[in-house]
C-alpha cells in the first residue's frame, strides 16, 4: 500500500534569471472589503469565568497631546489577547494520503487586485546586519555563509504571503500561506506540549504589524503533522481562524526531485533574528541543494551550503517558480543546521513527498 506520492510537475523550475526578466504585472488595486475591514480593527481575546461578557471599562486619560484611553478588565478574567487553538494532531503517513482529494490543485493563487513582482522592494541595498554578543563574537544559530540575504518591505504578490509566526511558548518563526486558511511552517514551531496553546500568523509582517494593515492577522485553530520523528518530518500545516488567503492569495506546492540537485533555482523568505530582531523579512534567491536524505515514509532532508539562515527563519519556505515564472510553489520549510564529517556545514530544509501530501491533505480537508 502506497503511503506517499509525488505531487506537482517533474520538470525543473524556471531559472531565476528568466524569472527576474519578467515585467511587473499590475493588479486592479481594488482591495477586497473583507481585507479592508480587517485592516482597520485589531482584535484581542479575554476568557471570562462564566458566559457573561467581561466587564470592560474604557475611559479617557487627561492628556490632550496623546488622546490616550485606559482599557481595563476584571482581575478574575483571563485577558490573553490571544485566541486559543482547538486541536493539535499527529498521524501516520498513510492516513493523510488516503484522505487526499484528486480534484485539489497544487498550484498557487493570485487575486486580481494585487501587483505581481519577481523581486521585492528592498529595504537596504547592503547585506543584512549580523548580530554579535557582548564579547564581539558573531551569533550563528544557523549557518550564515556569504550573507547574500536582502531585507525588504513589500506586500506585493507573492512576497506578502509569507509572515511571522509566534506562539504561547515565546518562540517566533516564519510561515507561508498555501490556501484560504492554510499556512505551512516547521514542526518545531508548534507548541505540541502546551495544554492551553495559541499560535499567531501575521502576513507581510514588518516592524510590529502587517503591511496590509494592523488588523490583518489570524490565530491558528488547528494543527496537523506526521507522527514520524526526524528532521525530514519537521513540518506542520496550520488552519487559520481567518481566511486570509481568500483575499491575499497563496503559494502552490510541489514535490522535490533529486534531479534538481545543484540547480541554483531556489528562493527563501524568512524573519532571521540577526536582521532587526526578526522585525523585517529577508529573502535570498539562486541557492542550490547539494545533497538529500529521505526514507520510505515520505520525509526528506534537503541540504544546502549556500543559503544563509538564522533563528526566525524556521518554517520559512524554500520555493521556486514554475509555468515560465508565473507560479511560485513551496517544496520545503527551514528546519535546522548540521555539521557532517566535522567540517561540512549544511543548513537543512524539511521536505519530501510527505510534506506535499500534507499540503494536499490540508486543501482537501480544511477548505475556506
Amino acid at each position: 500500500m502506497a503511503i506517499h506520492r509525488f505531487i506537482g510537475d517533474r520538470e525543473p523550475p524556471t531559472p531565476i534569471a528568466s524569472v527576474r526578466r519578467l515585467r511587473p504585472l499590475l493588479g486592479t488595486g481594488k482591495i477586497p472589503e473583507a481585507l479592508s475591514s480587517m485592516a482597520r480593527m485589531r482584535t484581542l481575546y479575554a476568557s471570562a469565568p462564566s458566559n457573561n461578557p467581561p466587564a470592560v471599562e474604557v475611559e479617557p486619560i487627561a492628556d490632550e497631546s496623546k488622546h490616550l484611553w485606559r482599557i481595563r478588565v476584571p482581575v478574575d478574567d483571563e485577558f490573553r489577547g490571544a485566541r486559543p487553538g482547538l486541536t493539535m494532531r499527529r498521524h501516520p503517513a498513510a492516513k493523510y494520503l488516503s484522505e487526499i482529494s484528486d480534484s485539489v490543485s497544487h498550484k498557487s493563487y493570485r487575486p486580481e487586485w494585487n501587483d505581481v513582482l519577481s523581486l521585492p522592494r528592498l529595504v537596504l541595498e547592503k547585506a543584512a546586519r549580523i548580530a554579535r554578543r557582548f564579547d564581539g563574537t558573531r551569533v550563528e544559530p544557523l549557518w550564515v555563509y556569504d550573507n547574500a540575504r536582502r531585507a525588504f518591505q513589500d506586500s506585493s504578490w507573492p512576497w506578502g504571503l509569507v509572515g511571522r509566526i509566534t506562539n504561547d511558548q515565546g518562540f517566533y518563526g516564519t510561515g507561508t500561506l498555501i490556501g484560504d486558511r492554510l499556512v505551512v511552517t516547521a514542526g518545531h514551531m508548534v507548541p505540541w506540549s502546551s495544554q492551553s496553546w495559541w499560535m499567531r500568523f501575521v502576513p507581510a509582517y514588518f516592524n510590529g504589524s502587517s503591511l496590509y494593515g494592523p488588523g490583518v492577522e489570524s490565530y491558528v485553530s488547528d494543527v496537523s503533522g506526521y507522527d514520524t520523528g526526524g528532521t525530514g518530518y519537521d513540518w506542520a500545516i496550520l488552519r487559520l481562524y481567518e481566511p486570509l488567503g481568500t483575499s491575499l492569495g497563496y503559494f502552490g506546492y510541489n514535490s522535490y526531485s533529486t534531479d534538481w540537485n545543484n540547480l541554483p533555482v531556489w528562493s527563501n523568505i524568512g524573519y532571521p533574528g540577526d536582521i532587526d530582531n526578526s522585525d523585517e523579512p529577508a529573502f535570498q534567491q539562486g541557492f542550490s541543494i547539494n545533497d538529500t536524505d529521505g526514507d520510505r515514509n515520505g520525509g526528506e532532508e534537503l541540504e544546502t551550503e549556500n543559503c544563509d539562515l538564522n533563528h526566525g527563519n524556521s518554517g520559512g519556505p524554500m520555493f521556486a517558480w514554475w509555468s515560465n515564472g508565473t507560479d511560485p510553489r513551496v517544496v520545503a520549510v527551514v528546519s535546522s543546521q548540521e555539521t557532517e564529517n566535522g567540517s561540512t556545514k549544511d543548513n537543512v530544509f524539511a521536505s519530501g513527498d510527505g510534506f506535499v501530501n500534507l499540503c494536499e491533505w490540508g486543501r482537501s480537508n480544511w477548505p475556506a
